[in-house]
């Protein structure tokens, strides 16, 4: 149901769960059955002291919780708001910084240095960084313009070939290269990995200015990078004024240009005509081929025959020649290299990169405190974009998923119990399970990124399990006629095998992606760490919590079933 890059990324994930399950519930109502009917005929319980022991335990700990429900509920309700409380201080990501062999950089030498300049300093850097041990070898290419297609005499791209048995994380090599490099007199870009799926999401943070008057969006691009600048952790600001062009700007007086009867768009072609040095007059074809005829009208106007240059207009019904430079002004400014626009709308952009030691969600959250204090004119406004935008967007979907994922799991629950209440009881393990996966981040020291938001989603369909195991029990006792205490205390003794059993082995098969250090091991960590905090918590929690609130809730008599008949 997600749309975007949310669902590019992850539909492939869902429906391979989906179809997965589904078969396995085929299997468990018809294969499973079968097998156990010839496997499982002579089946002998093998005593275990200790498991034994772990269940008289549980049971005299299940006991005393009943009896102090306040005691072991107040914890639970604390933690569980420090989590909720927690998210707005960790760090978020759209996709986790994944280590690889590979890494790139490229260099910007000064403006005005020649190719042999580039080429010399190309061979410096490569020389000082091969020097370090984790880099196996660098490749260098001529650095291509996208917009005019030919190679740039001040730039040059490396390709960097890590070693498989690398000492340092990519993070780490690149901050060694950028303290090798610092004193050299040009600027090396490096990029720590060459796998970084959060690319996809945008460089950095986007600040997108819009507005029509392209002086005022130059000021407003200026003001805001100078406000996001001491924010700790923007490492670079570029606001696309950067080594700007001259131009030359001729400002109309309109009420003296009435005095001789001339109009804006006549001065406008006037002067056109005369800065125009290059006319296509028609095209020869000779045999198959096709020439084009240009007509040169010599070296084009400077700026002084510009004042000078005359133009025919009308005072007192007669024809004079007015200087151009007494009806309009010129003054020289700066020129944007290009004109941006979206729905019409003009716009520019200031953009930040981010420190590798910085998370991106926790920066952006204070360049938008600032902007939220920064005083836009009317005809103008502001939005946040590149890689804030994306993981904005992105969590937003998966919250409105795992919102419906809930919504299925108790209606699902609702048709298996016949009832509203117990499937109410049960979903109480979602908050339980969210509370490990949250608390399991923050040991761990990961970010909320979108992988790790997939784990919690995950978590809202397998968490609930356990409680339906326990509930259903609890439920088929009291309608022999057990009483409720007792009941809740005979599906713990029974039950708690099973439901051990089924957490640990979700718990354990997840652990191979936890501790995985392999390539790209990062893209699926997040996942695993928050399903295996969420199933241990709420597991634990769910021997205790839920007898407890199925204690309180469950206030209603069951109605005997006579099992003979």
């Amino acid at each position: 149901f997600a749309d975007g890059m949310t669902k590019q990324i992850f539909t492939d994930m869902g429906l391979t769960i989906g179809y997965s399950l589904l078969s396995s519930l085929i299997v468990s109502l018809t294969v499973v059955p079968a097998m156990s009917s010839k496997l499982l005929e002579k089946v002998e319980k093998k005593p275990s002291i200790l498991f034994d022991r772990l269940i008289n335990l549980y049971e005299k700990a299940l006991r005393w919780a009943l009896k102090h429900k306040v005691i072991v509920i107040l914890p639970v309700v604390v933690l569980l708001v420090f989590s909720v409380y927690k998210i707005g201080s960790m760090g978020t990501s759209f996709m986790p910084s994944m280590d690889s062999t590979e890494m790139s950089a490229t260099l910007e030498m000064p403006i005005g240095s020649s190719k042999k300049d580039t080429i010399k300093m190309s061979d410096k850097i490569i020389n000082n960084l091969m020097k370090i041990d984790d880099i196996e070898t660098i490749g260098a290419t001529d650095s291509t313009n996208s917009m005019l297609g030919q190679a740039s005499d001040t730039t040059m791209s490396f390709f960097i070939k890590l070693k498989e048995d690398k000492k340092h994380s990519n993070t780490e090599i690149a901050k060694i290269i950028e303290e090798r490099t610092k004193d050299f007199d040009c600027e090396l870009k490096v990029s720590a990995s060459n796998m970084d799926m959060g690319a996809l999401a945008g460089s950095g943070i986007q600040v997108i200015i819009k507005g029509e008057d392209l002086d005022e969006l130059k000021s407003m691009a200026i003001d805001i990078s100078k406000e996001i600048k001491p924010i700790k952790g923007i490492k670079e600001i570029t606001t696309g004024l950067e080594n700007p062009s001259k131009e030359t700007r001729i400002i109309v007086d309109k009420n003296k240009a009435m005095e001789y009867g001339l109009t804006t768009a006549q001065i406008y072609q006037t002067i056109s005509n005369e800065i125009k040095t290059d006319t296509s007059s028609t095209i020869l074809t000779i045999g198959r081929n096709d020439y084009p005829v240009i007509v040169s009208n010599g070296d084009s106007l400077t700026k002084n025959e510009l004042k000078n240059l005359t133009i025919t207009g009308t005072k007192d019904n007669e024809k004079v020649d007015v200087k151009i430079s007494s009806i309009v002004s010129i003054s020289d400014d700066e020129s944007l290299s290009s004109i941006s626009r979206e729905n019409q709308s003009r716009y520019m952009t200031v953009t930040a990169t981010i420190d590798s030691d910085y998370n991106v969600g926790l920066v952006g959250k204070e360049v938008k405190s600032k902007l939220d204090n920064y005083k836009v004119k009317d005809g103008y406004s502001i939005e946040i974009g590149g890689e804030m935008e994306t993981i904005s967007d992105a969590m937003g979907d998966l919250v409105l998923m795992i919102i419906l994922a809930v919504v299925f799991v108790y209606l699902v629950m609702v048709a298996q119990f016949q009832s509203l209440l117990s499937p109410f009881i049960v979903m109480f393990t979602i908050p339980l399970a969210f509370t490990g996966g949250l608390l399991a981040l923050l040991i761990t020291g990961n970010d909320l990124s979108v992988v790790s938001m997939l784990g919690f989603l995950v978590l809202s369909g397998v968490v609930v399990n356990n409680g339906i195991v326990f509930v259903d029990y609890v439920n088929q006792l009291r309608a022999t006629g057990m009483s409720k205490k007792e009941a809740i205390i005979e599906t713990g003794r029974s039950r708690i095998r099973p439901i051990l059993m089924t957490a640990l082995t979700t718990i354990l098969a997840m652990s191979t992606m936890a501790l995985s250090n392999g390539m790209g091991a990062e893209m699926t960590k997040g996942l695993a760490i928050v399903s295996i905090g969420g199933l241990a918590y709420s597991t634990i929690l769910t021997l205790v919590v839920i007898p407890i609130l199925y204690d309180l809730m469950q206030r209603k008599e069951f109605k005997i079933i006579d099992i003979e008949d």
